[in-house]
């Protein structure tokens, strides 16, 4: 092997592995928002895959759909979660990669027209060298830059990373996939075979071959991205619909503690009535010196008392209704339970939305809670100038991960279908009122914060 030939060695296998290190990255970051675990080492077995078919010196056909493949089973091994979601971006990114490198071919083949296979070029092999280098460099440079802002894009549209993907699901965007799969196998086909019966590449004799697979590419590309937002749209409906339903559903439970409170101060109003006839019935009893007589029927007047009592008083009786039953569930399932909550009177704030925000929040509470050693729940109301601030402060047995997307926790609930939409309600209510939620949690305790803007 000549000098030369050793220096254009040298280079071709530099920018090669780089470009292979490089990809390792992007893969790394295509799939890491993804996953709770294990991209890294996802990105890294696509990278020494790589290493290995690249210096094996026999040719693999399809080294990088076999170097997806091998990712796409890492990523399973390490995180058995949503399998089908793991094999729909493994598939996107090996089509993704066939699109930008592509479309960016064209810049190589205009740079390599212009710098490199030139007669000035050819008498000059260590400028020619030189230019290889550079010309290289600034393709898979733009190719890899390209790549990044394709994976920035789908990051953004694709935003339910963590729903799982059903069944039905996965057939649906596979549709699209599979479309595009078919032209990539088309387009690769031909291609070889005209270099087998030609011995000559066919984009050197037909210009108008790379035209077509660059469109093709383009095209597969804005197809592909579509059935990302068209998905996520169907998505996001659903968890509309499941919030609007839920939402509901605790609307009407609260129009029936109303009906209850009702009827409680109906009954209320009649003792108050009777008062009169049961002081009478006392006096009676006290000047017949009857005093077991007067015990016993004091006894039972306590108990109807108390019977048809509350056993917190917030200023309003929606809230005294939904807080003492939750005091009560509190009391079956061993949680203390401290209320200091005081209805904000006086303000636009409507009882059925506080309501709403009491249940989801003492449920969650409850959940964290229960397991604790010493499980509490408190319970805290105040006014901060025009604003009306509701915290709900539990102990916690671990600290809770919360999602870098939405900013709520985490269901560990198994069916994330049905539950996990709680807080989702409680922020949907707290944003009819200019407001917001706020999480802070540390070792020990986990604390929501409400924040509803008065008038």
């Amino acid at each position: 092997m000549s000098h030369m030939e050793m220096y254009w060695a040298i280079a071709n296998h530099s920018i090669s592995i780089i470009n292979i290190l490089v990809e390792c990255w992007l893969f790394y970051r295509f799939v890491q928002p993804f996953m709770k675990k294990g991209a890294y080492y996802a990105g890294l077995s696509y990278s020494a895959t790589m290493l290995v078919f690249y210096c094996v010196p026999q040719e693999i056909y399809y080294p990088y759909f076999f170097a997806i493949l091998i990712a796409c089973v890492t990523m399973c091994l390490l995180e058995r979660r949503n399998i089908k979601q793991k094999v729909f971006l493994a598939t996107c990114m090996y089509l993704f990669r066939w699109v930008v490198y592509g479309v960016t071919l064209v810049l190589r083949d205009i740079l390599f027209a212009l710098f490199i296979n030139t007669p000035y070029m050819y008498t000059r092999p260590i400028k020619q060298l030189c230019a290889y280098i550079v010309v290289e460099t600034v393709y898979y440079a733009v190719a890899l830059s390209v790549m990044y802002l394709v994976i920035r894009l789908i990051h953004k549209v694709y935003i339910n990373k963590k729903d799982d993907i059903s069944g039905k699901e996965l057939l649906l965007l596979y549709a699209t996939l599979l479309t595009v799969m078919v032209g990539y196998i088309t387009f690769n086909f031909f291609s070889k075979v005209y270099l087998e019966d030609m011995e000559v590449y066919i984009w050197n004799v037909h210009p108008g071959y790379t035209f077509l697979r660059v469109i093709y590419q383009i095209v597969s590309f804005a197809a592909i991205l579509i059935a990302i937002v068209i998905y996520q749209k169907i998505k996001e409906k659903q968890r509309e619909d499941k919030v609007n339903i839920l939402l509901a559903e605790q609307l009407e439970n609260t129009k029936q503690r109303i009906s209850e409170v009702e009827k409680l101060y109906g009954d209320m109003r009649a003792m108050k009535h009777d008062m009169g006839n049961h002081i009478s019935v006392l006096e009676n009893l006290i000047m017949k010196n009857e005093t077991e007589e007067v015990e016993k029927y004091l006894s039972e007047l306590k108990a109807s008392w108390n019977e048809n009592g509350t056993e917190i008083k917030t200023g309003n009786p929606v809230t005294d209704v939904v807080l003492a039953q939750k005091r009560r569930e509190a009391e079956e399932k061993g949680i203390g339970f401290k209320c200091e909550f005081v209805y904000p009177t006086d303000t636009n704030i409507n009882a059925f939305d506080v309501s709403v925000i009491l249940s989801n929040a003492l449920e969650n509470a409850f959940g964290g809670a229960s397991g604790c050693e010493n499980p509490y729940v408190l319970i805290n109301a105040y006014r901060k100038k025009n604003a009306y601030m509701l915290e709900v402060k539990n102990s916690i047995l671990k600290s809770v991960e919360i999602d870098g997307e939405t900013g709520l926790p985490e269901t560990t609930k198994e069916d994330k279908e049905s539950h996990g939409f709680g807080l989702a309600n409680i922020r949907k209510v707290a944003q009819k009122y200019y407001g917001d939620i706020d999480i802070h949690q540390d070792e020990n305790s986990f604390t929501l914060t409400v924040m509803l803007m008065v008038e």
